[in-house]
């Protein structure tokens, strides 16, 4: 290659090489994005649903406090509705909301306001209101009040524990879903006390625990419904076999 050759070559790489060090640092390398189509976005992570946290039931007192604003700090029940009535804010729904969810919601509705631009409130159940229905064979059945956390063996026993014909295997939870469907699980409670086997239920309010009978208490049942309320004749049956001897069952 000539004199002429060579500078030609040097001149044309000198023009190339600021182009391929700028696509370098735009694209990585394997991924570079073809002329006229925008890159893809990654896919962002789905979020992480708590579905074990606590819900906020009517009847709840809640505390909520503003760390630079106490001004506005607030305590009150939730009413029958769900809603709770805070001062600049008005009534909020909070109703089958957790508690990081009422703070943004509380916080979102000062922004909106024009009160406080970023309320960071902070919100604490002081005492829960929520009940949860318990019946079937246990000894109280009835409305049990809702703790934290609470699974059906604690409401059970809130209800004076299992009766004896208690079919402990196949403890029903009913609950009702926001949007008014009914989901139903079976709970091994047996399982639970016997082997340490947790049922994995955090109990919302206005659940139901049902304990249904025992098959040898539906048995026992049936033959008192009947066999013994309905046969004319007494199960008491003498046999006379002759030489005075009697014999009775």
């Amino acid at each position: 290659m000539g004199r002429y050759g060579l500078a030609t070559m040097a001149a044309v790489l000198a023009l190339v090489a600021p182009t391929m060090d700028a696509l370098a640092q735009v694209a990585p390398v394997g991924r570079t994005p073809v002329r006229g189509m925008a890159a893809t976005p990654a896919p962002a992570p789905a979020p992480v649903i708590d579905r074990t946290a606590y819900r906020i039931a009517p009847g709840d007192e809640l505390a909520i406090s503003f760390p630079y604003n106490a001004e506005l700090d607030h305590a009150g029940p939730v009413g029958p509705d769900g809603r709770i009535a805070i001062p600049l804010v008005g009534n909020v729904p909070v109703g089958g909301r957790t508690i990081d969810e009422v703070a943004a919601l509380i916080s979102a509705d000062l922004r909106r306001q024009g009160v406080v631009e970023d309320a960071r409130p902070t919100v604490a159940v002081r005492q829960y209101g929520g009940v949860v229905y318990v019946g079937g064979e246990v000894r109280q059945p009835g409305p049990v009040k809702l703790t934290a956390t609470m699974d059906p063996m604690q409401a059970v026993i809130g209800a004076g524990g299992l009766l004896d014909t208690a079919r402990t295997r196949k403890v029903v939870v009913i609950h009702r879903n926001a949007d008014g469907t009914i989901a139903q699980r079976q709970v091994d409670l047996k399982a639970y006390t016997k082997n340490g086997i947790a049922t994995g239920i955090d109990l919302q309010s206005q659940d139901i625990v049902f304990v249904p009978r025992s098959s040898i208490a539906e048995a026992n049942l049936w033959i008192d419904q009947h066999i013994n309320k309905l046969l004319p004749f007494s199960r008491s049956l003498n046999y006379n076999l002759g030489g005075g001897a009697v014999f009775g069952r």
